[in-house]
């Protein structure tokens, strides 16, 4: 790993506890300053929770103004074209359309545009047929829209991914694998957290514990508040057909939903989703052939073109629900516990949240100053499926002329570099996170055997213990 500076390794200014898209964008924050800072994932990689499973919106609005969410919003989406750029990141602002179906939806719009107007955000209701000029692929149902010129699609796991690379490049510890099992508040007003791989002594704790937030609470003697996983379910859509999509098409939204969408993704496919439904057991991400119809469905009353046989992958991710929807603030009990969670909007608010957590952090007495030395632009990360010039890419290094992933035109280069890179892949899964290979029409039929071999050869593993994931390996 890659890092500025040294500082122990078990004492650190600032432990955040979850790898999520907050955990990891806070921790990058705070090592850009004179702090240390670790950050502690309980899987083998980052981005393994709802990080990993959305759909890969970068929203300018999501929810009523005046709400602490919603200012984190207005201050994050902006500047995605900026920060994506500086983290190689793929990112496209290609705004949204919220599409109504009946005369009832349609006074919902009205509600909305109040809202966007509200909080500052432009918003412009447009009649059902400027709906079908701009998507002509919308429902002949559609009898008005509301055009969200602001709203963005991104890979939230590149960008999960690009926070921790920054925040171990300019010095942070990135320990996964590291479940914390108990916390223990010392008379120093530090905190002692202990995992399965040894104890680190913070001054200030982060929970960015996603849907394991409630327990780390408990565990630190913090506030009873209780977190349960909100299961999604998507489907992924062929690039075939995604193509021909020039927005995002939204469902109008109700008090208890946001509703099912079609979403362009940065890889050139499509989501649908997500369905919402309570569970009890955060382990639980199966997909069911009764949700899946409906979600299809739902779908399709939006984009009636969609038929099943484009759908290439089915998956499901648990958010973190709770009866406080987004929490970013210190614990009423436990003074150096800072919690910082969202149900649905992390990726969204997660420029503004890790500057507002150290905010908070400073003004409960962590001494950070914003150091000279950092870097706030990592390395260049090419890809051949977006090069100009692929000559060019391969002229510099040989291995982009070794397509190893047809599908997605994902080359022996950019592999190695996700192999290799601050927080390295270190799993099959892992390359897909870093580089989209395996996420094509064949879902690596054809290119698992050469992601297998590459990873473990990287990770010093044989063809029975090679990972496919987090946690299983390839045939398992």
């Amino acid at each position: 790993m890659t890092t500025n500076r040294p500082h122990p390794s078990n004492d650190v200014d600032v432990l955040v506890i979850g790898g999520g898209v907050l955990g990891t964008a806070v921790a990058a924050r705070v090592a850009a300053t004179t702090a240390s800072v670790r950050l502690l994932e309980a899987e083998s990689d980052v981005c393994e929770g709802a990080s990993k499973g959305n759909a890969g919106v970068a929203v300018s609005y999501y929810g009523p103004p005046g709400t602490l969410e919603t200012d984190l919003i207005n201050q994050s989406y902006p500047g995605w074209e900026s920060l994506c750029d500086r983290l190689g990141v793929p990112y496209r602002r290609i705004g949204a359309v919220m599409v109504a179906r009946s005369e009832q939806e349609a006074a919902t719009l009205e509600h909305t545009l109040e809202e966007l107007t509200e909080a500052g955000v432009p918003g412009e209701l447009w009649t059902a047929e400027k709906v079908r000029s701009a998507e002509p692929l919308v429902s002949k149902n559609c009898v008005a829209g509301l055009w969200m010129p602001e709203e963005g699609v991104i890979d939230p796991m590149a960008l999960t991914v690009a926070y921790a690379n920054l925040a171990a490049t300019n010095g942070a510890q990135v320990s996964l694998g590291s479940r914390v099992v108990d916390i223990e508040r010392m008379d120093d007003g530090f905190s002692v957290v202990s995992t399965p791989n040894g104890r680190v002594r913070a001054r200030f704790v982060v929970n960015a514990a996603g849907v394991g937030a409630g327990k780390v609470s408990e565990l630190a003697g913090g506030e009873p508040f209780h977190y349960w996983p909100r299961k999604g379910q998507y489907a992924v859509v062929d690039r075939a057909f995604a193509q021909r999509l020039s927005h995002i098409v939204f469902s109008t939204h109700s008090p208890t939903t946001k509703g099912i969408n079609v979403v362009p993704t940065t890889h050139g496919s499509a989501l649908l989703g997500p369905t919402a439904h309570d569970l009890t057991d955060p382990e639980d991400r199966a997909t069911d052939a009764a949700t899946v119809a409906e979600l299809i469905s739902s779908a399709t009353s939006l984009v009636p073109s969609l038929t099943p046989d484009m759908i290439i992958k089915t998956f499901a991710a648990n958010r973190p629900a709770s009866d406080e929807q987004h929490r970013l603030r210190f614990d009423s009990r436990v003074d150096n516990l800072l919690h910082c969670t969202d149900r649905s909007a992390g990726v969204s608010i997660s420029p503004a949240a890790a500057n507002l957590a150290l905010h908070l952090l400073r003004e409960a007495g962590l001494e950070a100053k914003d150091r000279a030395d950092t870097t706030s632009v990592l390395p260049p990360s090419p890809r051949l499926r977006t090069a100009i010039d692929p000559a060019v890419l391969i002229s510099t290094d040989p291995a982009y002329g070794q397509v190893v992933c047809a599908c997605e035109h994902v080359s022996a280069a950019e592999i190695n570099r996700a192999l290799e890179c601050p927080v390295p892949a270190v799993s099959v899964d892992g390359v897909r996170k870093r580089t989209g290979a395996t996420y094509g029409r064949c879902q690596g039929s054809l290119c698992m055997a050469g992601v297998s071999f590459m990873t473990a050869l990287r990770t010093q593993s044989g063809p029975a213990d090679v990972r496919q994931t987090s946690r299983g390996t390839v045939g398992s």
